[in-house]
């Protein structure tokens, strides 16, 4: 039984709500700009956690090709795999008016700063998914490329200098955009 349909259903329903939550708080951030203070620095990761959800959505697309049937455990991984995506989004941009008042820098180091931790948490079961899943050797440089992606939210979340968590960004950029190279091209 081919089963993947439910799964990807499933996982897309999740991720679209990411993708929305992401693109809700751009909105949130536009409106605010005249009345609150703009920080290019969750910007930034918000950028990053949007090309991420993008990359795993293209993935889970090529899933059917390497498995058609999955286990109910597959599945709720794989589901929770992709609600860290949705926490990411739902964490990293104010939503609420009470989030908006003091300004998107306040907002990033008060509470988004902990949608750096679930993107930590869905890049350690991503690391997982790679080999369970797709057959990624611990030796090839995409799970090379892992451990500083996993590393580095994690640091800008526990760096309280602004200029450390603002470099960390900064570092991430070329790393995500040489991870999604490898990944599209392998």
């Amino acid at each position: 039984m081919n089963n993947f349909p439910i799964v990807a259903t499933v996982i897309s329903m999740v991720l679209g709500l990411g993708v929305t939550r992401l693109l809700m708080g751009l909105v949130t951030v536009f409106r605010i700009r005249r009345t609150a203070a703009m920080d290019w620095v969750p910007l930034v990761w918000t950028g990053i956690l949007f090309l991420m959800q993008l990359q795993f959505w293209w993935a889970i697309n090529g899933l059917s090709r390497l498995q058609r049937d999955f286990s109910f455990a597959a599945f709720v991984f794989l589901v929770l795999l992709t609600m860290m995506l949705f926490l990411s989004a739902a964490l990293l941009l104010p939503s609420r008016n009470e989030d908006e008042a003091r300004g998107l820098r306040h907002y990033h180091e008060t509470d988004g700063r902990y949608g750096l931790l679930t993107l930590a948490a869905f890049l350690v079961l991503g690391f997982a998914a790679n080999e369970i899943f797709f057959g990624q050797k611990l030796s090839s440089l995409s799970a090379m490329l892992d451990i500083p992606m996993i590393i580095l939210p994690v640091a800008a979340f526990l760096a309280r200098p602004r200029r450390i968590y603002a470099g960390i960004a900064l570092i991430y950029v070329p790393l995500m955009v040489l991870d999604t190279y490898v990944a599209l091209t392998s």
